[in-house]
């Protein structure tokens, strides 16, 4: 399958994991009021489903600003980074989208990030590390990775489900703790009406629904990690310099000063470069947020 059907299918997959995660989280609060209280269970699920369309037409629009205030990333011009700037809007032309805005996030730590909900609306973060390591072409093909993912409407699906599955970790959390330290003494009170096998049922969805919605939102963020990595390799016909790029950012993965720089955090992790947060860049496991560096590399040392 070529690029541009990838592209194609990707867009159709992002509706599905959308309704695939409002599912989940409708499912818990279902399950929980039978628990609690049967004769309230669709009440609180059609508001949960009100509530989690109004939350993703909220971040649908105002996700990246949110994004790039987390990262603590500055806006930057053409004037005070004319080396970004330029390298930026060239990866544009040869992508075939709008130069997306530019912003630095002041930290040693060398990462990436890219935003925004369509090509007309979107960003490009790099850190002050990443443009003090990388030279040319291996800063041209981490803007270009970046704007892979934005041409593939992966920014779009990212920054949604950051915040569905989000959602459903805290909302699970809460109903949990609400349903073994209330719950009981709520079933009491309902004249026990509950089914126990439904209990057993909403017990099961309960825990269960908010690890089902995160190793689902692994898997397709690494393949879409593959897919940008190809993509940006096309884009500039020359896949050696972005894996030059993954190889030093290997090498210089630094989770605890990440942490400390106080720009990424588990919400926004996932949607850089490489995570850096993880102590395992190298390794692949169900929860991983991106391919090992050592899988990429070989992937594009091979194209």
């Amino acid at each position: 399958m070529g690029i541009y059907q990838q592209i194609q299918r990707n867009k159709r997959k992002t509706y599905v994991f959308l309704a695939f995660f409002i599912f989940l989280i409708v499912a818990v609060v279902y399950a929980t009021g039978i628990m609690l209280d049967p004769g309230t269970a669709y009440v609180f699920a059609t508001i949960a489903f009100i509530f989690t369309l109004v939350g993703s037409f909220f971040s649908y629009y105002y996700s990246d600003k949110i994004l790039l205030k987390m990262a603590k990333a500055r806006p930057v011009s053409k004037k005070k980074e004319p080396y970004l700037y330029h390298t930026i809007e060239g990866v544009a032309i040869a992508a075939g989208i709008p130069t997306p805005k530019a912003y630095v996030i002041e930290t040693d730590v060398p990462n990436a990030f890219a935003t925004g909900r369509n090509p007309d609306n979107s960003a490009v973060a790099v850190t002050r590390g990443l443009m003090n390591m990388l030279n040319r072409e291996e800063l041209e093909g981490v803007v270009a990775h970046e704007m892979a993912h934005i041409k593939n409407y992966d920014i779009l699906f990212a920054t949604l489900v950051v915040v569905l599955a989000g959602t459903l970790v805290y909302l699970s959390f809460i109903l949990r703790n609400a349903f073994f330290f209330g719950g009981m003494r709520g079933g009491r009170r309902g004249g026990g009406k509950a089914n126990p096998i439904i209990m057993i049922v909403g017990i099961i969805t309960i825990v269960l629904a908010p690890i089902a919605a995160k190793i689902v939102q692994m898997a397709v963020s690494r393949n879409r990690e593959y897919l940008a990595d190809a993509t940006a390799a096309n884009t500039l016909g020359y896949p050696l310099g972005l894996a030059s790029a993954l190889e030093k950012l290997g090498k210089h993965s630094n989770p605890a000063k990440a942490q400390k720089d106080g720009f990424a955090n588990e919400a926004n992790a996932g949607l850089f470069i490489v995570n850096p947060l993880s102590k395992r860049i190298n390794v692949n496991s169900l929860f991983s947020t991106h391919p090992s560096i050592e899988q990429r590399v070989a992937k594009l040392k091979n194209m």
